[in-house]
């Protein structure tokens, strides 16, 4: 067995965090209410192309994951510098830790771009830092991937990845300003959508 397939593990980890988290935060729920302040939404609502964005995600984790097959398995992953395979694990991690601890601030995801009545807006923990953890951990899987994996399909994944989430987050914007109004307009004022101080 090549190191290469340990990506695999790698990436069931990544999953396999983030499953364990919604499942343990669902049992929570039913006893402890999670400790969130802010405003409340009063209706639900969603954000229009959500369906379009979101297949726009899918496919970018279907490249990723044919990208990874393609290279790893006939044993054709380009070797850039050394530690490469150990820089995109840390950045596959870094993106597992970003989303789980999103998760456990805030217990709520979905797929769709969408607000239910009595939704809160949350500006605390990883929501200090960046406006979307959770997108920016799938993007922190999908750098990572390219970075142990450096072909043009991976590149090509990475890309669309980055859109989607760009795209998604943008969406998510307009819903939350048009929800949270003022609120939600100061919070990004000094909150960035991807990296802190930056974008």
């Amino acid at each position: 067995m090549h190191t290469d397939l340990l990506i695999y593990l790698v990436h069931a980890l990544f999953w396999g965090a983030f499953v364990l988290t919604r499942l343990v935060l669902q049992r929570q729920a039913q006893t402890v209410d999670m400790q969130r302040t802010g405003p409340v939404a009063d209706q639900p609502r969603t954000a229009p192309w959500s369906r379009m964005l979101m297949a726009l995600h899918m496919l970018a984790f279907g490249v990723l994951y044919f990208g990874i097959g393609s290279a790893v398995l006939p044993d054709r992953v380009p070797d850039l510098f050394p530690g490469q395979r150990v820089a995109g694990t840390l950045l596959i991690a870094a993106g597992a830790g970003l989303m789980c601890w999103a998760l456990a601030w805030f217990g709520s995801w979905r797929f769709r771009a969408q607000v239910d009545a009595g939704h809160q807006l949350a500006t605390g923990g990883p929501f200090r830092l960046v406006r979307h953890p959770l997108y920016a951990g799938m993007n922190l899987l999908a750098i990572g991937t390219a970075v142990w994996i450096p072909t043009p399909v991976l590149g090509a994944a990475l890309l669309l990845m980055l859109l989607g989430s760009d795209l998604r987050a943008r969406a998510e914007e307009k819903l939350l300003a048009s929800v949270f109004g003022n609120r939600y307009l100061e919070y990004c004022s000094h909150t960035r959508r991807f990296v802190p101080g930056i974008y």
